[in-house]
């Protein structure tokens, strides 16, 4: 049966975009893949039909309402400028190989075949169901018929001009330590083997993942009350994630990822993710003395830069002990068993009303963070009112799923658990591997966890915060 208990299992290579539970939506895909990329499928037929302008300002390619002045038409300008520019503007960053901000831009080959200009990659990687961009599969479906009818008419050009948005758009103000509504206490950031403060020079690889290890700050247990991204390459930084470990590391040490089998989610950031500022009651556990921190960071430099060299991290916010502590629970299951070549494979894990029935009191959750490896596709967790048979309710929906872009999503309001409810979180895998596939921490075995940040935990124990069935 179900059981709240701890698992010795690592918590591994989450890429998480964050908000604030109180003030931020769910954060946008990540950029190394966002709406084109030099992986994946390269080919995408693009019709070379007539796409002159009808008498009524309608293009033949479907799209309306005139075009922008570099070629590209305003309706497909649109759906760029809330999708893609994020990443893929006129200086792309976030690991984007490429800028999508002009027509010449959809006309150049793309790195990885001669032959498919980039406005067919783009009309592939909208439609792929696997691995869709941009990745958290926020495009609508209005959107997407608008890139996929102008990609199959060839990419025509638009000679009409309209209103055009800024591809480059001032950062977010509310991003970043400067905005934080309380005072720097703690930092961890990227850096040099030779030293804390040099920056680590970022060699050019499409994925690098660089690990950099700290000693405690910390002489007592503490909270925090907030935490911030520190962003500094914005070229080729994609995400980091923040653990931490009982298990002794090098202070300031830098280089491969070596995560112990206790490293546990802290905080995390991917682009398109706001502070994170927990409710003004709540702190979240931070650790203790004996703790050891371990910064993850993912870069992607397929932009070829030369000079890529990266400080960047987490700022967080120390706080006297709050009225309720939050921490991080585990739902999911370890019972992964994928056969050789099985499409939509289904893994369930259930934590059973009988487990949440021993809850002293409801649990407030006000983030999850969905977990798999890469045959994930999709994860949805659902909570039953009252038992297995009582009114349901999504608590997430990570449809589609992808490896290299899992986000964070904050829930506002608080969904609650309470006592006697039954909570199932459904995971499903593409084998492509050939061979079958369970339970494992490298990334060629598999996951299905959803790590959810929960209040009041105080009275659960650290060894009793995990719900699988």
């Amino acid at each position: 049966m179900g059981r709240w208990g701890l698992t010795a299992g690592m918590v591994c290579a989450l890429s998480i975009g964050c908000g604030s539970p109180e003030q931020n939506p769910a954060a946008d895909g990540g950029c190394e893949t966002d709406c084109a990329s030099t992986q994946g499928a390269t080919s995408g037929a693009a019709d070379d039909g007539d796409s002159t302008p009808d008498d009524d300002g309608a293009s033949d390619d479907g799209t309306s309402g005139g075009g922008s002045a570099d070629g590209i038409p305003c309706a497909v300008r649109d759906v760029l400028a809330d999708n893609c520019w994020g990443c893929h503007g006129s200086a792309p960053k976030f690991g984007a190989p490429m800028s999508l901000s002009t027509y010449d831009d959809f006309q150049i080959p793309i790195p990885s075949d001669p032959a498919t200009p980039t406005h067919a990659q783009v009309g592939v990687r909208v439609t792929d169901e696997a691995a869709p961009m941009p990745a958290d599969g926020s495009l609508s479906e209005d959107d997407r018929g608008v890139l996929v009818n102008w990609v199959a008419a060839g990419a025509p050009m638009s000679d009409e001009t309209c209103d055009s948005p800024d591809p480059d758009p001032d950062p977010d103000p509310g991003v970043g330590p400067d905005a934080l509504p309380c005072e720097v206490t703690h930092s961890f950031t990227a850096h040099a083997a030779s030293g804390p403060t040099d920056p680590f020079e970022v060699p050019v690889v499409d994925n690098l993942y660089q690990c950099y290890t700290f000693a405690s700050p910390l002489t007592e247990p503490t909270q925090i009350s907030a935490w911030a991204p520190i962003i500094d390459d914005e070229r080729v930084l994609h995400h980091w994630i923040l653990y931490k470990t009982s298990e002794p590391q090098v202070d300031g040490g830098a280089g491969p990822c070596n995560m112990p089998g206790d490293a546990a989610f802290l905080a995390g950031w991917a682009p398109g993710g706001k502070n994170f500022i927990l409710p003004e009651d709540v702190g979240l556990e931070f650790g203790g003395p004996d703790d050891y921190y371990i910064l993850q960071m993912h870069y992607n430099n397929s932009g070829g830069h030369t000079d890529a060299a990266d400080n960047s991290g987490v700022a967080m916010c120390a706080t006297p002990p709050k009225e309720e502590a939050a921490g991080v629970i585990w739902l999911g299951t370890y019972n992964i068993d994928i056969p050789a070549d099985a499409d939509d494979h289904v893994v369930i894990g259930r934590c059973p009303s009988l487990a949440t029935s021993v809850l002293p009191e409801p649990l407030n959750i006000i983030a999850s963070f969905p977990h798999m490896h890469e045959l994930g596709r999709a994860m949805t967790t659902d909570i039953f009112r009252g038992g297995p048979n009582g009114p349901q309710e999504t608590l997430v929906d990570a449809t589609p799923f992808a490896f290299s872009n899992q986000v964070m999503y904050p829930h506002d309001p608080a969904i609650p658990l309470n006592p006697g409810d039954e909570v199932v979180t459904r995971c499903t895998y593409e084998n492509t591997t050939g061979q079958p596939v369970g339970f494992g921490e490298n990334t060629e075995d598999e996951m299905c966890f959803n790590f959810v940040v929960a209040y009041p935990i105080q009275d659960i124990p650290a060894e009793a915060r995990q719900c699988t069935l």
